[in-house]
């Protein structure tokens, strides 16, 4: 990988990579490679990002020719994922002499749980307003590159299924060639407006709706009478709130990975408070998709984390197929059973 390159991450961020080259470590296996990272949402400039992969290549891959194959993609991707997870960012003070450093690890070199369809669709949407019109002078982008695949876990068909579900929207051009769109005028008022589109089954929240997006997830937990199961990877305090208003008082469960640093103790002083039903478990990041489920009878499935929703532009779908609720029900159970208490 030696010429800058554009990407696009599920959160919405849309950045350039410039490859500077890389250079041995103390560890005699160990690589640093180095990327300035150039911001193109709203000029917050230039970060300097160093990945780290220590080991031997085979440690990592297979064989080495597989490590070969894969290494830019990887590296890439684990940029990506960064900014998804919010060690990297460029929402703090740039730094003009250091290099951040990141972690490659085996685990960026596995399969990824597959994203949802209001993931990848959401993807797709960033993709087309950023590389296409905003950048891109219209011109078509692909959504099924084979690093796009890698980032999102998921197979040729999965992006095409979701892209003709967009086509049918208005929000894509009719494909011409499979894999590759172009946005239509819809897609573009729809990203820039400050108001929420409702289409069919779906929401969508442009960038900057955040307090719509609130009130849209606190209208879907106030219709739980009996139980509610919420799944998000990264719940932060803001849902306990959300649930504190719901006038029935249902039993909750929130099934998470990797919770804010003080989601803990903020759950420990809401059970003290109110006498409402909640318990909390840990999965083994078995999980990729976020989710409400409301009286186990009304499924919704959202592409952002609930604290980030209306933040980019994010979905909301209520999950309507008999078969992916028999689906999601059944995994949702057997990974409750499976997590640990918080």
């Amino acid at each position: 990988m030696t010429t800058p390159i554009q990407l696009v991450t599920r959160l919405g961020e849309c950045f350039e990579v410039a490859p500077q080259g890389k250079d041995r470590a103390d560890n005699p296996d160990g690589v640093l490679h180095y990327f300035h990272l150039t911001d193109l949402v709203k000029g917050r400039g230039t970060r300097k990002v160093s990945v780290y992969r220590g080991g031997p290549r085979d440690f990592y891959a297979p064989s080495i020719a597989e490590f070969d194959r894969r290494i830019d993609m990887v590296l890439l991707n684990t940029l990506r994922r960064r900014f998804d997870s919010g060690e990297l960012t460029f929402d703090v003070p740039e730094g003009a002499t250091y290099y951040k450093e990141v972690l490659v690890t085996p685990d960026d070199f596995q399969p990824s749980p597959p994203a949802s369809d209001e993931e990848i669709r959401q993807l797709i949407l960033h993709e087309a307003y950023w590389l296409s019109y905003k950048l891109g002078n219209r011109y078509p982008v692909q959504f099924d590159s084979e690093t796009d695949l890698e980032y999102l876990g998921v197979g040729v068909q999965d992006i095409r299924r979701n892209q003709w579900v967009l086509e049918e929207e208005g929000l894509l051009e009719q494909s011409k060639i499979p894999g590759n769109g172009r946005p239509r005028v819809t897609l573009v008022k729809m990203y820039e407006s400050r108001h929420s589109t409702p289409l069919r089954n779906e929401q969508v929240f442009p960038k900057g709706t955040q307090f719509e997006a609130f009130k849209a997830v606190t209208n879907i937990l106030r219709t739980a009478t009996r139980d509610l199961l919420v799944v998000d990877n990264y719940l932060g305090g803001s849902i306990l709130d959300m649930i504190e208003a719901i006038p029935s008082k249902p039993a909750v469960r929130l099934l998470t990975f990797k919770p804010s640093s003080d989601f803990k103790v903020a759950v420990a002083a809401f059970k003290k408070q109110y006498s409402q039903s909640i318990e909390v478990r840990l999965h083994q990041k078995e999980v990729h998709d976020r989710a409400i489920v409301v009286d186990d009878r009304d499924f919704f499935a959202l592409g952002a984390s609930i604290k980030d929703l209306g933040d980019k532009l994010s979905l909301l779908n209520k999950v309507e197929d008999p078969a992916n609720i028999a689906r999601l029900r059944a995994e949702f159970h057997t990974i409750w059973a499976s997590a640990s208490p918080l």
